[in-house]
């Protein structure tokens, strides 16, 4: 059986967190969340030394300074050779056999006993440029394709209280543009490696939700997977407010930000899944019509009351 790559495809805010944790969970599953910043992470280690004090740990623990090179170089979509570009080099290396830099799942697979990797970084531009590399043409990897879709209202308020400069206009242009990119990108991907989620289906029925995807993926379903909290998670950032029920339940202080941004909403939760509606009592009307009017009602397919 061939190893598989699941890319997360949607908007920020919508529970991929959540679902990689969960599948990350799973002992053949390794999740690998937001890997398209460890680039940035790398080159600038001074700003991130909260990460390698933490999970950087283990990946310079597998990876050798030379891997972790190449590692970066592979994720990054940037020319390796700054004179030569990209897909120039791409061709000359995969005809000379000599482009295991351009196929970073594999490396990442060589130093795992795992069959699964879960990527959630998220965007279109990043998943389809990933999925053009020989690891995945050549049939060496199968890639799959998860659409996590959550209703807008909810997004949108999610992002006013992160970010207090975010304004209503700025969010729907960007909501808008995303969600149809997302659209049109998983209509066309192969159906029998494809599937669509609901946060809200997710967070109410995860039981059921994470028993289609592993059926999808030809992995056993475990109960165990949906307590998250108790396993290591040493992937590439990921929400924090989803994350700190892990910390919680080893015992460690939660990150400050969580307390300053969610208030007592996680300390409150408890270990357990659950659905977050907190948009119907503090995103006002005016605020949904304007978002409703800005998308052209684009969010009527993703309601959820």
């Amino acid at each position: 059986m061939n190893k598989k790559v699941v890319f997360v495809l949607g908007i920020g805010r919508s529970g991929s967190t959540l679902l990689n944790y969960i599948l990350g969970s799973h002992p053949d599953c390794f999740d690998l969340n937001e890997i398209s910043k460890l680039p940035e992470i790398y080159q600038n280690r001074q700003r991130h030394l909260h990460f390698w004090e933490g999970p950087g740990k283990f990946w310079e623990e597998k990876f050798n300074p030379e891997e972790m090179k190449m590692l970066v170089a592979g994720l990054s979509n940037h020319r390796v050779n700054p004179y030569i570009p990209l897909k120039i080099e791409r061709w000359v290396r995969e005809t000379v056999g000599n482009d295991q830099i351009l196929n970073p799942y594999s490396l990442i697979f060589s130093k795992l006993d795992k069959q699964v990797l879960i990527d959630s970084s998220k965007y279109v531009d990043w998943v389809s440029k990933k999925l053009q590399a020989k690891e995945f043409r050549s049939g060496q990897l199968d890639g799959y394709l998860i659409h996590l879709i959550r209703d807008g209202r909810a997004v949108l308020n999610s992002y006013l209280r992160w970010d207090k400069n975010m304004t209503v206009e700025d969010f729907s242009k960007r909501w808008s543009t995303l969600m149809k990119e997302d659209q049109k990108y998983f209509e066309q991907f192969p159906s029998e490696r494809k599937m669509l989620v609901r946060y809200e289906e997710l967070a109410s029925e995860p039981e059921a939700t994470i028993q289609k995807i592993c059926k999808m993926l030809g992995i056993e379903f475990q109960t165990e997977m949906l307590e998250y909290w108790k396993y290591d998670h040493l992937g590439i950032t990921g929400n924090f407010g989803t994350r700190s029920l892990i910390a919680k339940y080893k015992g460690q202080e939660t990150e400050s930000k969580v307390e300053k941004v969610h208030g007592n909403y996680y300390e409150k939760q408890g270990f357990t899944i659950k659905l977050d509606l907190r948009w119907k009592n503090e995103l006002d009307s005016e605020k949904i019509d304007q978002f409703y009017s800005l998308t052209n009602s684009l969010n009527k397919s993703y309601e959820w009351d």
